[in-house]
């Protein structure tokens, strides 16, 4: 008796079913070829190829059920027969290698003919008389007030005759930035064969004497040179207390403390610090200004916090304080109620006092000596100055 096996569906191990007896080995033939679960790869043995054992044969001395001493031989038989699909399922494997090596060859024969068109492309941009920057004419400029064209178009004198697509943008933007005005700029091409260059000044916010010249300070502390017709179209402060050798870092450092005090002057919406003409920056810890009515100027010492404030008092008492010293030169605001006044140089009185704010006053000998004022007390309570100033200081 011989055991039947039939072929799983999901191409796993036959299945045992029972015992083949003689003369059964057509039928098994003829279920396997009905099984629908085989697959189309799968190698069907045709009825002549199917040999039955010896031991099956009806003939056979072995029909009696009992199996030959060499079974091993059989068994050698059965597994030379899975040997011979391996072939097979190797053809298999060579053509899906040789379409992938179909498909990569596709790949790479594109991509080179891709690097083929982009070379011709580039040396076309490149050299084609199209894309000559044939004159500065073809280089248009934009923002510009202070900063002459000239300037500018120095920049790009070596790229006369040159494709537009071989100059460097990001080099001559970096350029045109190095000139002194020149806040920013933006450099783009323009087809076929153009240029424009955008740019964006510095602002002025005030004036530095510097030797014997006056030069003009941006925001960030950029010295500037004086334009043609500057002090016509412009009124700024002077700031003091700022060199021309001074680090850009120190200079811009110092015109932010000018910015914040001009600032806060204004905050009120009374644009206060169109009365500033000089602010000395030089002590962080005392803002000094000098102040003008048209007729007059005064030092002032703001210190560093509370400019408003402090410059509001000084305009309610400044009247009342010119009229009781008429070369009245510096206000010291530091010292919250009370106020030191600065005589001018050369004063005749030579007077130190404390006034209060109806005007009130006690007064000591003295030459070179302040007045020290209260001008939020209604008091009559006077004291001396504990130290003098000098005009101008």
């Amino acid at each position: 008796m011989a055991e039947r096996f039939f072929p799983e569906k999901d191409g796993k191990s036959p299945k045992k079913t029972g015992n083949i007896r003689n003369g059964d080995l057509h039928g098994l033939v003829a279920g396997v070829r009905k099984n629908k679960g085989l697959n189309d790869q799968s190698t069907v043995l045709l009825d002549d190829e199917l040999q039955a054992p010896p031991y099956l044969s009806k003939n056979s001395e072995f029909s009696s059920g009992s199996r030959p001493d060499d079974f091993a031989d059989i068994e050698e038989a059965r597994f030379l027969r899975a040997r011979n699909r391996v072939p097979v399922r190797r053809r298999l494997a060579q053509r899906s290698n040789f379409r992938r090596w179909v498909r990569l060859g596709i790949i790479a024969l594109a991509l080179a003919v891709l690097c083929g068109l982009g070379w011709e492309v580039r040396n076309f941009l490149r050299h084609d008389a199209h894309f000559l920057l044939t004159s500065t004419a073809a280089i248009q400029l934009q923002g510009n007030q202070i900063v002459t064209r000239p300037e500018v178009i120095t920049a790009f004198t070596k790229d006369i005759g040159h494709s537009i697509f071989v100059i460097p943008l990001e080099a001559r933007r970096a350029e045109i930035q190095t000139i002194p005005w020149v806040r920013s700029a933006t450099v783009m091409r323009l087809w076929p064969n153009r240029l424009r260059v955008a740019i964006q000044e510095r602002t002025p916010v005030a004036y530095m004497r510097d030797g014997n010249t006056i030069r003009m300070l941006d925001a960030d502390g950029v010295l500037l040179d004086m334009p043609p017709g500057a002090m016509q179209h412009n009124s700024f402060p002077v700031v003091t207390g700022i060199t021309a050798n001074d680090p850009v870092s120190t200079r811009m450092a110092k015109m932010r403390l000018y910015q914040q005090f001009m600032a806060a002057l204004d905050a009120g919406g009374g644009k206060f610090s169109q009365t500033v003409s000089e602010v000395n920056v030089s002590d962080p810890e005392d803002m000094r200004a000098m102040i003008t009515d048209g007729s007059s100027e005064i030092l002032v010492h703001f210190g560093d916090s509370d400019f408003l404030a402090r410059y509001q008092s000084f305009a309610t008492h400044r009247a009342e304080w010119l009229r009781q010293y008429p070369r009245l030169a510096s206000v010291d605001m530091r010292y919250g109620r009370q106020v030191v006044l600065d005589m001018a140089s050369g004063d005749a009185a030579g007077q130190s006092s404390t006034q209060n704010a109806s005007g009130t006053s006690n007064s000591a000998g003295g030459a070179g000596t302040g007045k020290t004022m209260n001008p939020t007390r209604n008091t009559a309570k006077h004291t001396h100055a504990t130290r003098g100033r000098k005009a101008g200081h």
